[in-house]
């Protein structure tokens, strides 16, 4: 009898456990990345720095010196040169590495999701997320994109459910913050949402229990890490690495010859349909990179104005109902506060617009802080809603003006503002499936079938249109059999200089520094030649498909679009 109740109470256990939306997140994104291993591994590397870390990561290895980029942030070179430590030396093993992380980052953003709406919501936002093209196509990369947001998920949560629910997790806010930026530098715009959110508690925060005590190993962790992130600085190219913040805060680098130049401040803006979901008929493997070069398909039209429609209600319902709304608290005490929220709102948005990147950052904090204040009812289950709201808010204003005064911009910048905008696509969603509860029966008992259909239709599309448009393989294949080749075609290669077009790559295959030779920088082949001879340059890779005549040189051997150049001697 008794072992009869156990075994139904394991039963039930298991149920339990299949029948979380947690579990079955997990299972989903595990089953993705497995996929998209799986296809990253055949296609190779996807971009030029992924190459770069790949080197550097080789270089911490202690197997050599050849192309390392000093300015780099370190951490995910760190992680990847334990493996070759280990004797795995391949591509493959950045690939891995970011898979990982990445479902450490899916399970972070339904916890910190879950922290505002329930567990159903929380689901089809993680689901939603995931099916973003920018972050389906991005997430087994090798980039630092998708890291160091996951990193930056997890300091948020930890400092969320440290100041709601249990201080402890606050010491883990600090490590995770800088393990962030050393992932990604521009992952230190968190301290906008973090400051902020720690603002709007500030009342809570005195009652917590044992706060003296917290403060104090915080400050005490706070030193160590402060020497251990100077540490990591000091192995930099300072010079380099200071240089590039000087031109990004000050917008002084034009850059007009890049291929990512773009002064429209707006674009990430006018491009955020694209990144909800891309038709599944047409396309390309590089709008799967590039969303903003494809189109946006009907269902994230569908879902953007819904979710549009939702947050206006929300804010209108904000501001009239309830017997304490917003509208009957304009009275003169805070016309001061409105005053002063207006006159933030208008200097955010000329500092935004005179590419004023601290300015504006700072009149973001002050007018999100303002309207908390505002807005806040004293009802502390109200309050703390708003509070995320506003948090989240302040997270996606903190890096839409920095990539929007950035003179560069490229579609996976915008992963560093997904998690913030799959948050008010659920909000957007959730409101306005709560007005149709009345008017419908069905979504009175059965709304999370209907946020779930959404997602997984979401996920469905992603995945048509991924599996659809990805390539067999890309270039960088063609340049890794190329390099191979060259090895059995001259054994003394080392001792000969070699340049390319793509030269960080053919540095990783050849493990031997490359030098840069672009055709696109001189007025014709014969300028390109001689350049290639004044450097000494034997061996060219290039991986321009049209392959031009140039003097001295002659094409040994063809892999796909890269074409191997030899120096003609007499």
């Amino acid at each position: 009898m008794d072992q009869d109740k156990n075994s139904t109470s394991i039963s039930d256990k298991l149920r339990d456990i299949f029948n979380k939306p947690l579990f079955i997140l997990i299972l989903i994104t595990v089953a993705l990345v497995a996929y998209l291993l799986k296809i990253q591994i055949k296609i190779g590397v996807p971009y030029w720095d992924v190459f770069n870390y790949l080197n550097n990561a080789f270089h911490f290895a202690n197997m050599g010196n050849s192309g390392v980029v000093n300015h780099l942030p370190p951490l995910i070179p760190i992680l990847t040169s334990l493996f070759f430590r280990m004797g795995y030396v391949s591509v493959d093993v950045i690939f891995i590495l970011s898979g990982l992380i990445f479902i450490l980052g899916v399970i972070g953003l339904y916890l910190l999701l879950n922290e505002r709406f329930d567990p159903t919501k929380s689901l089809a936002g993680s689901l939603i997320f995931i099916s973003s093209p920018v972050i389906m196509a991005w997430a087994v990369s090798g980039g630092i994109d998708l890291p160091g947001v996951v990193f930056s998920i997890w300091a948020l949560y930890f400092m969320v459910i440290g100041l709601k629910k249990d201080s402890k997790f606050l010491y883990l806010v600090l490590p995770l913050l800088v393990i962030s930026i050393l992932t990604r530098y521009t992952a230190g715009l968190m301290v906008i949402p973090m400051i902020f959110y720690i603002s709007a508690n500030f009342y809570h925060i005195k009652n917590i229990p044992h706060i003296k005590k917290v403060i104090f190993g915080i400050a005490i962790e706070f030193g160590v890490l402060i020497t251990i992130f100077t540490y990591f600085i000091m192995q930099l190219d300072t010079i380099a690495l200071f240089g590039l913040f000087f031109d990004i805060v000050t917008s002084s680098s034009s850059g007009v010859e890049d291929v990512a130049y773009n002064s429209n401040f707006l674009y990430f803006l006018q491009n955020s349909w694209n990144y909800i979901s891309l038709g599944p008929i047409q396309g390309t493997y590089r709008q799967l990179l590039n969303p903003s070069e494809g189109l946006p398909s009907v269902l994230a039209c569908i879902i953007a104005i819904i979710s549009l429609i939702g947050i206006s209600s929300y804010i209108y319902r904000g501001l009239i109902n309830g017997k304490e709304n917003i509208i009957s608290r304009v009275n003169f005490p805070n016309l001061g506060k409105v005053a002063v929220s207006l006159i933030l709102f208008i200097s955010l948005i000329l500092s935004f617009y005179n590419k004023s990147l601290i300015l504006s950052e700072i009149f973001l904090l002050a007018l999100v802080y303002i309207l908390y204040r505002f807005m806040a009812g004293g009802r502390f289950e109200v309050d703390s809603k708003l509070a995320l709201d506003l948090m989240f808010l302040s997270w996606f204003g903190a890096y839409f003006i920095f990539h929007g005064i950035l003179p560069f911009k490229v579609d996976r910048y915008f992963i560093t503002m997904a998690p913030a905008f799959t948050y008010f696509i659920i909000l957007g969603l959730s409101q306005f499936i709560g007005e149709l509860k009345p008017k419908i029966k069905y979504l009175t008992s059965k709304s999370g079938l209907v946020y779930l259909a959404i997602a997984l239709l979401c996920l469905s599309v992603a995945t048509i249109t991924y599996v659809g448009h990805t390539p067999q393989k890309t270039f960088t294949v063609d340049i890794n059999n190329a390099s191979e080749w060259i090895k059995g075609y001259d054994p003394d290669y080392s001792n000969k200089i070699i340049g390319s077009d793509y030269p960080n790559a053919v540095t990783w295959y050849l493990h031997k520094d490359t030098t840069g030779a672009y055709l696109k920088y001189f007025n014709n082949t014969d300028e390109f030649a001689d350049y290639l001879e004044e450097n000494q340059v034997y061996y060219y890779f290039d991986s321009n498909k049209s392959h031009p005549t140039l003097k001295g040189y002659r094409i040994i051997k063809i892999f796909g679009v890269v074409a191997i150049y030899e120096k003609i001697t007499p």
